[in-house]
């Protein structure tokens, strides 16, 4: 059933659809205060999902995270109302590639914005369990905005059986092996897109790291170790390694 035009809370128009998950539609909308939003829509069956997120991410407040505003009902449908992100997604951003190659300055800046969300995610005690491209949202500068915290929770969370969080290329290899995940696992993802700047490409587990010039590969190779000890930890350390590496004021 198309849904542009419905109000919702007597407060936000939809517009139209922004884009489509797995377990949900988003949509453009305009507040009665003129300022532009994000209306997630869950089906019915994922009320508990809709609700779970807005348990983990309500209280999150910082400019480089889609914030999570109020749990509503649109038709039926559980719903979040979100502030509304500018920009692509980071593939869809960066259409040259390697993204350092071509567009080196608003890359970097693009992966600090990350590590600036995870660390402010990190010290709240929630890790986001889906650190990938589509939850990358990128302003033409590389400014960017870590978005969708469907599958977020406590750091090392367990539940009844193992559960495999996450999407697959960028998942940690103790997320596949359905471990409780941890901050280093967030990290594994953020190392994932830096690595896919340096070479254009995912890293392939079967073939090892690739080797370049870069001064950046280091960092890359201690956020992708398969080894979660041996993994840095730390957003806030990975950041000022970044800065360092790099030679960036930022």
């Amino acid at each position: 059933m198309p849904l542009a035009g419905t109000l919702v809370e007597g407060r936000y128009r939809l517009v139209r659809p922004l884009g489509h998950g797995a377990s949900s539609v988003v949509y453009f909308a305009v507040g009665s205060d003129g300022l532009p939003y994000a209306v997630k829509l869950f089906p019915p069956h994922l009320a508990a999902r809709a609700e779970r997120e807005y348990f983990n991410a309500s209280g999150l407040s910082h400019p480089r995270i889609g914030q999570v505003f109020q749990q509503v009902e649109v038709q039926g449908r559980p719903a979040l109302i979100l502030s509304f992100a500018r920009g692509r997604v980071l593939f869809e951003r960066y259409a040259r590639r390697p993204a350092l190659t071509f567009e080196r300055k608003p890359f970097l800046l693009t992966i600090v914005h990350l590590l600036d969300a995870l660390a402010f995610i990190h010290a709240h005690g929630i890790v986001h369990r889906d650190v990938k491209p589509e939850n990358l949202i990128v302003d033409g500068d590389g400014s960017a905005k870590l978005v969708d915290f469907d599958l977020s929770g406590p750091a090392d969370e367990t539940f009844g059986t193992p559960l495999r969080i996450g999407t697959m290329a960028f998942q940690s290899p103790e997320a596949a092996r359905g471990e409780p995940l941890s901050a280093e696992s967030d990290l594994y993802g953020a190392g994932v897109l830096l690595y896919w700047g340096l070479h254009g490409e995912l890293p392939d587990p079967e073939a090892g790291p690739r080797a370049s010039d870069d001064p950046l590969e280091p960092l890359c190779a201690q956020l992708i170790h398969p080894d979660r000890r041996q993994r840095l930890a730390s957003a806030v350390e990975a950041r000022r390694m970044l800065l360092k590496l790099a030679s960036l004021p930022y």
